[in-house]
């Protein structure tokens, strides 16, 4: 099964808008903090498409916005230091 396309579209959005290449390699441990950001822009890109389908499977809807994306990136940043 192809993951769906606006996934794709909303994961290349997230590290082409929020991760730069300085932040990309702007941490002691390469390699933990390149695979745990991989996965909290995976993160972020299954809550911006899942949005789409409305409060069906949320209790309360709530935007994962870039803001977020951000701030979860420092903290993920600030435990891996």
């Amino acid at each position: 099964n192809e993951p769906p396309k606006g996934l794709r579209a909303n994961l290349l959005r997230s590290f082409a808008n929020v991760v730069n290449p300085e932040k990309y390699e702007n941490c002691t441990k390469k390699r933990e903090w390149k695979k745990m950001l991989f996965g909290l822009c995976f993160f972020h890109a299954t809550v911006q498409e899942r949005c789409k389908f409305g409060p069906l499977g949320w209790n309360i809807m709530y935007g994962f916005n870039d803001s977020d994306l951000e701030t979860s990136m420092q903290v993920l940043q600030m435990f891996l230091e």
